[in-house]
């Protein structure tokens, strides 16, 4: 099986089993872009100055991108004049381009979050529309749109939505792969730069993400041979076209200097492994009760279980 089922079976749906208010009318693409950028314009737009940037995240990562401006460094980031090797770079690089665009306000630091979460709406209208049709694709980017945790998350500045719009687009080009037989140059380069782009957006995860779970999934349906035809010497050419040059000029700019360690401790070993194995130095943070959040769940499964067992 390549396809999950409802996937493989789309076309052999004649009618919804649901009440489809647009099966009243034709719904065309133009009329689907513009009801979205609608929402995105009353939802979005209209909050983007509100609230003022905060302490801690939002104004921080505002001064890494302002010191870009300031030192004409795009490769290493600065934040209050001191090395700042916690992050990747790409959201510090739409930040720091709407300032020069429109000078130093709130309002430019967070265009670029606002831009993206537009691009996650037409993205997720497209892979609707790919996958299912023209009325799925818009009720699945309203439903983007109007959720209330997206919103949230562009309250304050970090780049966890872009990761999602990379996520997005990475397993539907990963889907097209497993349409097409054999795969398209198109759909495993697109997959290689999506999980390359989240790598400068957010480090390691970008690439242990989609893998991890594409990997999964192909041991579950049997098909891992699959992964074979992903072309994988070219794709991983363009992975590393995309991703490795910024990576390559900090390393190069930040190496060891006697007992100050560098870049590549510092990134990789120090802000990857060591944080999620909460051992990061410095310890400037605490942990959650995290039982709290899992009670519900582990309930859930416990319940599940039992439920499966009953004859």
């Amino acid at each position: 099986m390549n396809l999950p089922v409802a996937l493989r079976e789309r076309n052999s749906i004649a009618e919804p089993s649901f009440s489809d208010p647009a099966a009243g009318f034709h719904l065309r693409p133009s009329l689907c872009l513009l009801m979205i950028t609608g929402f995105w314009l009353v939802i979005y737009v209209a909050g983007m100055c509100r609230p003022a940037l905060l302490d801690d995240a939002d104004t921080q990562h505002a001064e890494v991108a302002r010191e870009m401006i300031v030192r004409h460094d795009w490769a290493t980031l600065y934040a209050n004049g001191i090395r700042y090797m916690e992050k990747a770079p790409l959201m510090y690089w739409g930040v720091a381009g709407s300032l020069v665009l429109f000078g130093k306000s709130e309002w430019a630091v967070r265009l670029p979050v606002v831009l993206w979460m537009l691009a996650l709406f037409y993205a997720t209208y497209w892979v609707g529309r790919k996958i299912y049709d023209e009325s799925a694709g818009l009720y699945s980017a309203l439903i983007m749109a109007t959720a209330f945790g997206p919103y949230i998350y562009t309250r304050f500045l970090i780049p966890d939505t872009l990761v999602g719009l990379w996520l997005l687009l990475g397993f539907f080009f990963f889907l097209e792969t497993l349409e097409e037989t054999p795969p398209s140059r198109l759909a495993c380069w697109g997959l290689a730069v999506s999980c390359a782009l989240n790598v400068l957006t957010k480090g390691l995860i970008g690439l242990v993400f989609p893998v991890a779970v594409i990997a999964f999934y192909l041991i579950l349906t049997g098909n891992l041979r699959h992964i074979l035809r992903l072309r994988l010497i070219s794709s991983t050419a363009i992975f590393l076209l995309v991703a490795a040059p910024w990576h390559i000029l900090a390393a190069m700019r930040n190496p060891d200097q006697g007992g100050v360690r560098g870049f590549l401790w510092l990134y990789f070993v120090n802000e990857h492994f060591l944080r999620y194995l909460n051992k990061r130095v410095p310890r400037d943070y605490d942990t959650v009760p995290l039982l709290i959040f899992w009670d519900c769940w582990c309930y859930g499964s416990c319940h599940g279980a039992r439920s499966c067992r009953k004859p």
